[in-house]
């Protein structure tokens, strides 16, 4: 009966969303993660959404493409820009991008010095209401338990943004998610604001980037946070540099991508 319910309510305010498809939206997202150390760091990501596309990404990189897009931007107001995303504490190193025609999520990841690409199928998380109900974000949401990348998450959902969309990968839901969270409260994204959208959505451009598999990433990516700098192959590396920055806090860049040093350890989004 929940499984009639789901897709029932799914369709009936997308088709009427869908008829909207000149709007777009976007919710910015405070994403916190309990590190082994017992710290919590706390990054800001946005999710840019239509009826048809959805891309997530962190919040600086979003200010710095959006005043990109205006065209009208001084070389200043570029390179402070780019300062702002360099010099970001807690930087959430991936976007997402979902186009419902072709029912594929693209990520853009980076392990350096190298960027990488990889497809999944989208709503690949398979779903069980509840009758839990909460307000988050100032609308009245309900709840959802899945799992994923090896982890049982808790999402929470409102009907009253006919979405399928959410944060990151999550997805699927008879609302936008507005709250996610995994059962061990370590990884939870969790919206803040709500509003119409302030910039056309595009897709990412990331040029020189390696194709390869989710499963393959995610085994890299873990593997290479648990010691970064141990982890670059030298004979990959065909350039160096160091920027200093504010209060003695340097930036590394290797062959030209930025190498974030997580001085609170690596605790990964995707276990498998």
């Amino acid at each position: 009966m929940k499984q009639n319910y789901l897709v029932l309510f799914l369709l009936i305010p997308l088709q009427v969303f869908a008829q909207k498809t000149n709007n777009n939206y976007e919710c910015i997202y405070e994403y916190t993660v309990k590190t082994a150390n017992a710290e919590t760091e706390t990054y800001t990501a946005i999710l840019q959404f239509d009826a048809i596309h959805a891309k997530f990404v962190d919040y600086a990189a979003f200010q710095l493409d959006s005043l990109m897009q205006t065209g009208q931007a001084t070389e200043e107001q570029v390179k402070k820009a780019e300062e702002r995303m360099v010099k970001t504490a807690y930087y959430f190193d991936q976007t997402t991008f979902v186009n419902v025609a072709d029912k594929s999520i693209s990520v853009y990841s980076v392990i350096p010095p190298s960027l990488y690409f990889y497809q999944e199928g989208m709503n690949g998380i398979s779903w069980q209401l509840t009758e839990e109900i909460d307000t988050i974000c100032g609308y009245l949401c309900n709840k959802a338990v899945g799992e994923y990348g090896g982890r049982t998450w808790n999402a929470w959902f409102s009907s009253e943004i006919p979405s399928q969309f959410g944060p990151w990968k999550f997805g699927g839901l008879p609302g936008l998610i507005m709250y996610a969270c995994d059962t061990d409260k370590i990884h939870c994204f969790k919206a803040i604001t709500f509003r119409q959208g302030t910039t056309p959505i595009t897709a990412p451009k990331i040029s020189n980037s390696i194709t390869t598999s989710r499963e393959k990433f995610i085994k890299a990516k873990n593997h290479f946070e648990e010691n970064p700098i141990a982890n670059i192959p030298t004979e990959s590396i065909t350039d160096m540099r160091v920027e200093k920055g504010d209060g003695g806090s340097n930036s590394i860049f290797i062959n030209g991508v930025q190498v974030r040093l997580r001085t609170n350890g690596y605790v990964p989004l995707e276990i498998k």
